[in-house]
């Protein structure tokens, strides 16, 4: 793994993770939501968070898993359309994107080996 897709992999770690904390956090906050709904929202985000986390960390050589990986930055857009929340979702949207960017670009890896061959 180069270092490109090594830096793509930890900020989209460090973006799941931190949704899963965010979505864990509304049961410590003053929320006008009934319980029934602080756990739903509580046990989807780090649902979401750890399926992210695995397959960042385990499946980017498919291209299905980095395809369905993109649910991540579109849930900020849908944060900026439905909500209005530019700070931070809109910046959010795009560091995921880019970190998406970066894991999916084709490595020079297998080149480099070939030559040596």
């Amino acid at each position: 793994m180069n270092i490109r897709t090594r830096i793509g992999q930890i900020i989209l770690v460090l973006l799941f993770t931190m949704c899963g904390v965010i979505s864990v956090s509304t049961a410590f906050a003053d929320d006008p939501f009934p319980f029934e709904a602080i756990v739903l929202i509580a046990t989807f985000g780090v649902t979401l968070a750890v399926i992210g986390v695995v397959a960042t960390l385990t499946a980017l050589d498919k291209p299905a898993i980095r395809l369905a990986l993109w649910v991540l930055p579109l849930f900020f857009v849908s944060h900026v359309a439905l909500l209005g929340t530019w700070t931070p979702d809109a910046i959010l949207a795009v560091v995921s994107a880019l970190a998406l960017v970066l894991v999916s670009l084709p490595s020079k890896a297998p080149a480099r080996a070939e030559a040596a061959a």
